[in-house]
């Protein structure tokens, strides 16, 4: 009888020791670290007046975050993105079980975590800011992520999906 008991005791210690382990075993949050969001201030205004002139566009695959927001469930646009960047990341998508149980959301939950992480270390790298700030336009259908002093993220609404611009200044734009 008492072979039992230290069995299945042993087997509950067991049990929980993989339930702490797996429920547990997961990357840093992005819970505590959200944007603002604000409307455009005279730079932004200034830097889309100068846009052409001043400055030059990277261009790569520009709506691949569109394809990112499809596949998670989500409408490409500044307002999707707004909500998606003020939003804390729930903890439950990086759970082991939850991958195992729902993969496909959990790819598309994470996908969206690792991008809301990536703009989060881009608008921070050279502000001091440690709330980075998202501006949009008073109709909501362009965005502008500060990266730098001149460098700069367009998100604007398109027909096809959410198209992503990265700019940057000109060096002999001063000139």
């Amino acid at each position: 009888m008492s072979k039992r008991i230290i069995l299945i005791l042993g087997l509950l210690v067991s049990i929980l020791a993989i339930l702490c382990y797996l429920l547990g075993a997961r990357k840093h949050e992005t819970g505590d670290s959200t944007f603002r969001i604000a409307p455009f201030d005279e730079r932004s205004k200034a830097f889309l007046l100068e846009r052409e002139a001043k400055w030059f566009s990277i261009d790569h695959d520009n709506l691949a975050f569109s394809d990112f927001m499809r596949a998670a469930g989500l409408t490409p646009s500044v307002r999707s993105l707004t909500n998606l960047l003020t939003s804390a990341t729930p903890e439950y998508v990086r759970w082991k079980p939850y991958r195992w149980l729902r993969p496909r959301q959990a790819i598309g939950a994470n996908t969206l975590a690792t991008m809301k992480e990536a703009y989060l270390e881009l608008a921070t790298l050279d502000n001091t800011s440690r709330n980075p700030t998202l501006l949009v336009s008073d109709d909501g259908h362009l965005g502008l992520l500060w990266t730098g002093t001149n460098a700069v993220i367009v998100f604007q609404d398109e027909t096809n999906g959410l198209q992503e611009t990265q700019y940057r200044e000109k060096a002999n734009a001063s000139r």
